[in-house]
């Protein structure tokens, strides 16, 4: 997995970090070579949110303020990046679930963009799922047989893709699937 590691004070993830790197994950990081929060101040190119992370990571002591040095948990949380917290005090109970943790944060932030979708789409009896992938969302709608016709399944997905980039500005792609399932009798 691609995480961005986001450390509450400089130097209190470097055991995450080894042990997220021993487990063959690739860490990047916002800090710039200088310490501060954001490297993509002087280069946008070199911002992390310039490509899909899978997660990102953000290591507080339990109890502590939310510091500077996390604002990339901003930037994440608007490019709709899952996200966990972890204790740096507390890598051997936490760092062996990040797959699941993963899967778990994936899931919140796809429900975000289902969520949207049935917001804008609040007249119809639409069932929505989403995944997202790297630089993509994918939702599959499905709708009420009546509405079924060329135009209605063409206003669905129009509307359920302006309903993703609306919740999601960032998102490079938005691959949406309309199908209809049977009539209630």
């Amino acid at each position: 997995m691609k995480l961005l590691l986001i450390e509450s004070t400089p130097g209190n993830a470097n055991e995450i970090n080894a042990s997220l790197l021993a487990d063959g994950h690739e860490v990047v990081t916002c800090a710039d070579e200088h310490g501060g929060p954001c490297r993509g101040i002087d280069r946008h190119v070199e911002c992390p949110m310039e490509s899909h992370i899978d997660l990102t990571i953000v290591a507080r002591e339990a109890g502590s303020a939310h510091t500077l040095a996390e604002m990339g948990s901003v930037c994440a949380t608007r490019h709709r990046v899952p996200m966990v917290e972890v204790d740096p005090q507390q890598v051997d109970d936490e760092l062996p679930s990040v797959v699941v943790a993963n899967a778990l944060a994936k899931r919140g932030v796809e429900a975000g963009y289902a969520a949207a979708i049935r917001h804008e789409l609040g007249h119809l009896p639409a069932l929505v799922d989403v995944e997202r992938t790297p630089g993509r969302v994918h939702v599959m709608v499905q709708v009420p047989a009546s509405e079924g016709s060329p135009q209605k399944l063409s206003a669905v997905a129009d509307r359920a893709r302006h309903a993703v980039r609306s919740h999601d500005p960032y998102v490079k792609g938005i691959d949406v699937s309309v199908v209809c399932y049977p009539d209630p009798e």
